[in-house]
């Protein structure tokens, strides 16, 4: 799907000066949109992680921190959707075959994969849980409420914005190595200190020449014209915002995941029949689903 990226904010009624300086920067730049609400989902976590007074406060403060970010989010996403046309709700066939089985591969591989690096995961009972296991003793409505706060947040809010950034932004631009590796260049000579030392390198002089590459590659990359090399970079991105257990299965969700991008939205089909971001979010979002039935079913909570 190869959608028409505007330069004008969505139109809107609001007349504050900071809601229409946000609307134009949203609206300046096609990373804007889709990175923005991921950044607000890591930035929450890491919030809640360092609030202060204890394990019990930090555990009681996680519900309005985490439920304040998913709505910002949600709104970010339905303000600036016709910014990021790609992300949609459309529906295909791939989504229960590819749940199923990375529900399966996550699961299997958690295991498999700790086993022969790490020894092996043992099982994490709910009192020993970050966080939940703080709320078991608070009660049983606060731990329910938090619990299922957290399956409808990874469900459905996790599932949009995540697709949006690793399977549009970063898989459309990290499309090829040669500009990638020019953007990377062109990002080192504006970072502090770094940018001083390499200013005068032939090659990074030669990048700051070039126009921005990550944001000419996101633009003229339409979703279904995925590379080998996008697959790798996209999903190296997706294993890193993950912790080191779950890389395995992060594997298998971004190989499969860029392929159904491609399939679902390959060049030979017809506009009007490509599917946009809609299937992986589906996707994501049962196995998101499926793995928080499994945490609470199973009793072994460290896949939550």
């Amino acid at each position: 799907m190869e959608e028409q990226t505007t330069n004008q904010p969505p139109p809107t009624g609001d007349t504050g000066t900071r809601l229409e300086r946000l609307d134009a920067w949203m609206a300046s730049n096609p990373w804007h949109p889709r990175v923005v609400p991921f950044f607000v989902y890591i930035l929450a976590l890491a919030l809640a992680s360092f609030v202060p007074g204890g394990d019990r406060v930090a555990a009681l403060a996680y519900l309005p921190i985490y439920l304040t970010a998913n709505i910002l989010i949600l709104w970010l996403l339905w303000r600036y959707r016709k910014l990021t046309p790609e992300l949609n709700l459309r529906f295909h066939w791939t989504v229960i075959p590819s749940a199923a089985f990375l529900t399966f591969a996550w699961v299997a591989l958690g295991y498999g994969y700790n086993t022969l690096f790490f020894g092996g995961l043992e099982k994490v009972a709910l009192e020993d849980a970050d966080t939940f296991g703080e709320l078991v003793a608070v009660g049983p409505a606060v731990f329910w409420t938090v619990f299922v706060a957290r399956g409808l947040g990874m469900s459905i809010v996790v599932a949009l914005f995540e697709e949006l950034f690793i399977r549009s932004a970063m898989l459309r631009g990290l499309h090829r190595w040669r500009l990638t590796k020019t953007g990377l260049l062109q990002v080192a000579h504006d970072l502090p200190a770094l940018g001083d030392v390499v200013a005068d390198k032939p090659a990074v002089i030669a990048a700051q020449k070039e126009p921005p590459a990550f944001t000419v590659q996101l633009t003229n990359t339409p979703l279904g014209r995925v590379t080998v090399f996008a697959t790798v970079a996209s999903t190296l991105v997706f294993m890193l915002s993950h912790g080191l257990r779950d890389w395995a299965g992060c594997i298998a969700c971004g190989v499969v995941w860029c392929a159904m991008v491609w399939w679902t939205n390959r060049e030979r089909l017809p506009v009007e029949k490509r599917a946009g971001l809609g299937p992986v979010v589906w996707s994501h979002g049962l196995v998101n689903a499926a793995l928080w039935v499994f945490t609470y079913t199973t009793g072994d909570w460290q896949f939550l």
